[in-house]
């Protein structure tokens, strides 16, 4: 009798990682930057062995913080595929399918617009807030209910306390995994890396294990109305070029979605543009 594949996809970002509280250490060629990518790569392999410890049969990894390469890719399990790079279509789930049986966010981290470490939603140069129906939105908002959108439930969220907060409010059946607790913007109280991944690794395996009983949930339905407050005037110049939006103020562009991955392409068109005016 065959085994039945079991499909885990994780998608790692770096202001949630444990030892990690300052801009610098996520801006590629920076000192900091090296060390912390390192620490970054170290939480992915907790993830990756905690899946396949839970059941898991495939794994893939998302590089998904700012240029999406900072995992070394020797540094990686290598049962593990990695995607890398951007710009690429489904930003930072790209790849993802309803093939898939579970969603693992790791090293992410709260919203723009709400309190935690390094908050921001996709990018903090471009945007001070977002709003889905009305609901203040950060990364899992978007991502997950991508995923739920797909029939893949999101099962265990890592970062701070902040972003596990939200994560409660918005995915209450997801596990939290809370390797730090914010001090301020680029401040934390953080546990030692090695207790991080040592954390990680057992809550990913037992949240995998239960993947199946888990159904997908998601904090916002189509049609979505999204509500854009940019961080400068000329980003929301910029952004109200695009067909379909709205100005509805100095810095605030208006939109509506079908869905979560057509929001999401949206708002990566908006930081790209911002980042081109730079």
């Amino acid at each position: 009798m065959g085994t039945t594949a079991v499909r885990i996809y994780i998608s790692v970002d770096i202001e949630g990682v444990a030892g990690v509280q300052h801009p610098r250490q996520g801006r590629l060629g920076e000192a900091a930057h090296e060390a912390a990518r390192l620490l970054m790569v170290g939480e992915a392999n907790a993830a990756v062995r905690g899946a396949f410890t839970g059941g898991a049969t495939e794994v893939t990894v998302a590089d998904s913080h700012g240029p999406m390469s900072n995992i070394p890719p020797d540094r990686l399990d290598p049962r593990a595929r990695l995607v890398q790079g951007t710009p690429r279509p489904g930003s930072m789930t790209e790849g993802l399918t309803e093939d898939f049986d579970g969603l693992v966010l790791i090293g992410w981290h709260a919203a723009a617009g709400a309190r935690g470490v390094l908050a921001h939603t996709i990018s903090g140069r471009a945007f001070a807030e977002v709003r889905v129906n009305g609901l203040l939105a950060g990364e899992p908002t978007l991502f997950g209910g991508h995923a739920a959108e797909l029939g893949v439930p999101l099962l265990a969220v890592s970062g701070d306390d902040c972003l596990c907060e939200e994560v409660t409010a918005q995915f209450p059946r997801a596990r939290r995994i809370v390797v730090k607790h914010a001090l301020g913007a680029a401040a934390a109280d953080s546990l030692a890396p090695a207790a991080a991944c040592a954390l990680i690794e057992e809550d990913v395996a037992e949240a995998v294990r239960k993947a199946g009983c888990r159904a997908p949930e998601a904090p916002c339905s189509p049609p979505l109305d999204l509500r854009v407050t940019l961080t400068q005037q000329a980003y929301a110049d910029a952004a109200a070029l695009l067909p379909g939006t709205e100005r509805i103020g100095s810095r605030c562009i208006r939109f509506g979605a079908e869905t979560h991955e057509e929001a999401i392409r949206v708002l990566t068109a908006f930081a790209l543009m911002a980042a081109g005016l730079d």
